[in-house]
C-alpha cells in the first residue's frame, strides 16, 4: 500500500452483540494497529454501544431494509467519512453497500458469514456481486459449500481467513469461581450451550437430549438471546428440564461460563465456523457437537461428534463424557492445542493484507 492510510467502514445489521460484532471488532483492532482508520456502522443501538465501549467510532445508519432511505443514509455517511472500503457480512448489508457504492465509490469486501445451506440467488444479490472486490470466507467448509451453491460467487476473488478467539479465553479458575458466584451456581455440575436463541441453533434438540439423560441430567446453562427466547423458556418449563437461561453474556464474563462447564454442547449443523466452539476449546473444555457445517473443521479431531438427527446417540455420548473425567481432561487438553492454531494475530494480519489488496489501485494481482 506504500504507507497509504485507509478509511475502512464496517456495516452490520445485527440486532445484538453477537459473532459478527466480535469479529468486526477484532479486524478493526488489526487495521488500527497498522495505521488505518476504522468506522463502525450499525442499525441498532446495542451494537453501536458495544463498539463505542471498545473504543471504536460508531454511527447509526438504517439497515432494516434495502430501500432508498437506507441507501441515501449510507451514501451520506460513507462520503462524510471519506471511506475507501466497506466491509459487510450479511446479504442485506451487501445489497445496501453495493447500491451505495454506485454513488460513493468504495472497495466492497464481503466477509461471507451466512449460516444457511445455500447462498441467496435473488437478482439483487447476484447484481450486487458485480461490485464486490473480494469475498472472505471464515472456513474451508463454508467456502466449498458457498462456491458450489452459487456460480456468481465464483466470479470474484476469494480467500479463506478463519475466525479466532479473543485473548480472554483460556483456562481460568478465578473466572469460573466468579461466574459461579455471580449466577448462584455453587459447585453444581453443568453443561453449557452458547449461541443466539434462533431455530438454527436447535435448542429443542438439546432439550430432547437432556430429557433422555433422565434424573441424572446436569444443569443446562444457556448463554444467548434472540427471537425464540420466550418460546424456548416455555418449552423448557413444559418439559421440566433443569435449565438456566442467562441471556446475552458479555465477552468479559463469557470465559467464566466456559471454564465452569463440564462439557460444551452444540447442536447447530450449518455453522460457517462455530466461534463459541473455538472459545470453549481455548478454555480447555471438551466439546460435544453434531457433525455438520464447519464445526468438524474447527474441532480437528479434538472433540466428540454425533449424528445431527440422532438425539439418542448425542445423549449416549454426553453420558459417557460426564461419567469419565479422564476422558474429559484428555479432550480438553487436545482442544486447547487445536484452538492455538487459530491465532488472533494471524487472523488480524490476514484481514489487513486482504483489505489493503482490495483497496489497491491494481487489485488484479495475487492476494
Amino acid at each position: 500500500m506504500g504507507g497509504r492510510q485507509l478509511n475502512v467502514a464496517f456495516l452490520t445489521s445485527a440486532r445484538a452483540w453477537r459473532g459478527s460484532g466480535v469479529s468486526f471488532f477484532h479486524i478493526a483492532q488489526g487495521l488500527v494497529a497498522n495505521g488505518h482508520k476504522v468506522h463502525m456502522l450499525a442499525g441498532d443501538q446495542p451494537v453501536l454501544d458495544a463498539f463505542e465501549q471498545r473504543g471504536l467510532s460508531a454511527r447509526r445508519v438504517p439497515t432494516a431494509n434495502t430501500g432508498f432511505r437506507g441507501v441515501r443514509a449510507l451514501v451520506k455517511t460513507l462520503h462524510a467519512l471519506g471511506a475507501d472500503c466497506l466491509v459487510v457480512d450479511r446479504p442485506r448489508d451487501l445489497r445496501l453497500g453495493a447500491l451505495s457504492s454506485l454513488v460513493h465509490h468504495v472497495a466492497l469486501v464481503n466477509r461471507y458469514n451466512l449460516s444457511r445451506r445455500r447462498p441467496p440467488t435473488d437478482l439483487l444479490s447476484r447484481l450486487a456481486y458485480l461490485g464486490v472486490r473480494l469475498t472472505i470466507f471464515v472456513s474451508e467448509t463454508s467456502a466449498r459449500q458457498a462456491l458450489a451453491g452459487a456460480r456468481y460467487l465464483r466470479t470474484r476473488p476469494h480467500q479463506v481467513i478463519p475466525e479466532a478467539a479473543g485473548p480472554q479465553f483460556y483456562p481460568n479458575p478465578a473466572a469460573e469461581s466468579e461466574f459461579r458466584r455471580a449466577c448462584g451456581l455453587g459447585d453444581r455440575e453443568l453443561v453449557l450451550a452458547v449461541g443466539s436463541l434462533t431455530a438454527d441453533k436447535r435448542y429443542d434438540f438439546l432439550f430432547d437430549v437432556m430429557m433422555r439423560l433422565g434424573p441424572e441430567a446436569p444443569l443446562l446453562v444457556i448463554c444467548g438471546d434472540g427471537p425464540l427466547a420466550a418460546d424456548l423458556r416455555a418449552l423448557a418449563a413444559r418439559l421440566r428440564i433443569d435449565v438456566c437461561f442467562l441471556g446475552l453474556v458479555s465477552p468479559e464474563n463469557l470465559p467464566g461460563a466456559y471454564n465452569a462447564a463440564t462439557v460444551l454442547i452444540h447442536a447447530c449443523q450449518i455453522e460457517t465456523f462455530g466461534l463459541s466452539v473455538l472459545e470453549a476449546m481455548a478454555c480447555g473444555r471438551p466439546v460435544l457437537a453434531v457433525d455438520g457445517g464447519a464445526v468438524p473443521e474447527v474441532l480437528g479431531g479434538a472433540g466428540v461428534l454425533s449424528p445431527p438427527a440422532d438425539a439418542d446417540a448425542f445423549a449416549a455420548r454426553l453420558r459417557e463424557l460426564l461419567a469419565h473425567s479422564d476422558r474429559r481432561a484428555s479432550l480438553g487438553a487436545a482442544a486447547r492445542r487445536q484452538a492455538a492454531k487459530f491465532s488472533l494475530a494471524a487472523m488480524q494480519d490476514a484481514h489487513v493484507r486482504a483489505i489493503e489488496w482490495a483497496c489497491s489501485p491494481d487489485h488484479s494481482g495475487r492476494l
